[in-house]
């Protein structure tokens, strides 16, 4: 018993690490809070601070997800403390004790999470999210890939655990889309576009029509 409550408590302090606003600091010496979106996210900070900060960003964030989850699946701790020990990695990085409680949204923490439980439901969940990259916005792929995964995990028994996490996670990861919260009293557009669109306004398509010749 003791032993998963310290797990607990250490994949929420793990998740908590601020590696974005980190990384920001020491490179620029900038505070990530007040660039971009102003959040610690690793696309905050390959858009508005540089390319290899928010790789390594990313990077860094996922491996505090996978190390969440694979530190109770090494002791031997049941699924139960698995998936608590994932969604805490995640909610320490959306609320991090050392930011003052603010942070990202938790995906790049998540993803890591996921690839230590299923890396092939993981492949198959991103594959939404990536083609929305490409042709409109990574904020709507990633509500398909959640969509997708909750789908694929009612449907493949193999999937529940993983599908669990993703399931729960989601809670979080839109509450953060739609922070600052106190904003949003009677706006039912700036609701919609935050959830849908993870931005006050409807991003354009990426992919431009041809126009006739």
């Amino acid at each position: 018993m003791i032993e998963a409550v310290l797990v607990l408590i250490f994949s929420y302090i793990l998740g908590s690490i601020p590696f974005g606003y980190l990384i920001t600091k020491l490179s620029t010496k900038k505070n990530l809070l007040e660039i971009g979106w102003k959040k610690n996210s690793g696309s905050n900070v390959y858009k508005n601070v540089g390319k290899w900060q928010g790789v390594a960003t990313f990077l860094l964030d996922a491996s505090k997800g996978a190390l969440a989850v694979y530190v109770p699946m090494y002791l031997g701790l049941g699924t139960e403390i698995q998936i608590a020990c994932a969604i805490l990695a995640v909610i320490g990085h959306n609320w991090s004790i050392f930011l003052k409680f603010s942070g990202g949204r938790g995906l790049a923490t998540l993803v890591g999470a996921l690839s230590v439980i299923s890396p092939i439901y993981l492949a198959i969940i991103l594959i939404p999210c990536i083609i929305f990259t490409i042709i409109w916005t990574a904020s709507v792929g990633t509500l398909l890939s959640f969509l997708t995964g909750i789908i694929l995990s009612l449907s493949v028994e193999a999937y529940s655990l993983p599908g669990i996490i993703l399931f729960i996670a989601l809670i979080p990861v839109l509450i953060k889309r739609l922070s600052p919260i106190i904003e949003l009293q009677g706006k039912r557009e700036l609701i919609e576009n935050r959830l849908f669109f993870d931005q006050d306004t409807i991003p354009p398509l990426r992919i431009k029509r041809r126009k006739p010749l």
